[in-house]
């Protein structure tokens, strides 16, 4: 048997090796995590290796000795910086992590194929800054709440709206929700509206085509937030207020990630071409000789 058939694909290497680069900085004093940082990373990365998973096992790229050593430094870099601030990593610093060990692993020309979860990074580090270009929110916001407080009120929890404060009657007593900017989930339809058309870009197909597929992905996002903010007014009605934090937190996310899974299947599904029918091939009858 060869040395090769003990060792573990090299994918799977590469993944351990990105969980470790994700996971050391929580043994490290005085660093640590962002919980909700590493949560988003980690279902968005899920959710794109499970798609691309033959992709890159199928990459036959290894990085060159020079490239180890520059994802090498950027990965050591990012936990140097970290320990002089004592601060936790966060979404830039996990998107140098990523592209420092896809670098060491597969070299630069790799991208071509990891620039989807490279770019998302990028694009979630937009959404999150959207606020400091675009702070006035009121119209959404107090539309928003208005919806939500209908939304109650259509499964019998009696509730009012008040510009973008929300007053639900619970059997707690009375419980004030402010939906405010974070709460339009802007940050979110931007992000995840783009991460769900980003992977079908490269697919060769016709621009109307392409076209109905973003106002899909993002209408569909907007869609999901306003299931989302329904979710997060029900676990604070009904499951108390410990739950209802923990849901806005986390909930939005993982619906947003099923929306982009749904979203890819049939976004494939649409743009590839269709293979026209195989038929056998029919050879020329032969005309047997007479005896």
């Amino acid at each position: 048997m060869s040395v090769d058939a003990w060792l573990m694909p090299r994918a799977v290497t590469f993944l351990l090796a990105l969980a470790a680069a994700y996971l050391l900085p929580g043994a490290i004093p005085h660093v640590g995590i962002d919980p909700t940082y590493f949560f988003i990373m980690s279902i968005v990365l899920l959710a794109w290796f499970i798609l691309k998973w033959d992709a890159v096992r199928s990459l036959s790229l290894r990085g060159s000795l020079p490239e180890i050593l520059l994802g090498a430094a950027a990965v050591a870099s990012i936990y140097g910086y970290k320990l002089l601030t004592h601060t936790r990593l966060g979404i830039l610093d996990m998107l140098i992590i990523f592209a420092g060990v896809v670098t060491c692993f597969y070299g630069l020309k790799a991208f071509k194929l990891f620039w989807v979860p490279t770019s998302y990074g990028i694009v979630l580090l937009a959404g999150y800054q959207l606020e400091n270009f675009v702070p006035n929110f009121v119209v959404l916001q107090n539309w928003m709440a208005a919806v939500m407080a209908s939304s109650m009120r259509a499964i019998g929890v009696g509730a009012t709206a008040t510009g973008e404060y929300v007053q639900l009657n619970s059997s707690s007593g009375p419980l004030v929700l402010n939906v405010e900017s974070d709460c339009t989930g802007v940050q979110g339809i931007l992000a995840f509206g783009l991460l769900s058309t980003m992977s079908v870009i490269d697919l060769k197909a016709k621009p109307v085509r392409l076209a109905v597929l973003f106002a899909v992905g993002f209408i569909g996002a907007f869609l999901i937030n306003i299931v989302r903010l329904f979710g997060v007014f029900l676990a604070f009605e009904y499951l108390g207020v410990d739950v209802g934090n923990a849901v806005h937190v986390y909930l939005g996310y993982t619906l947003f990630i099923v929306w982009v899974l749904a979203f890819w299947s049939i976004g494939f599904r649409y743009l590839m071409p269709k293979q026209p029918p195989a038929f056998p091939a029919v050879g020329r009858p032969s005309i047997a000789s007479k005896t």
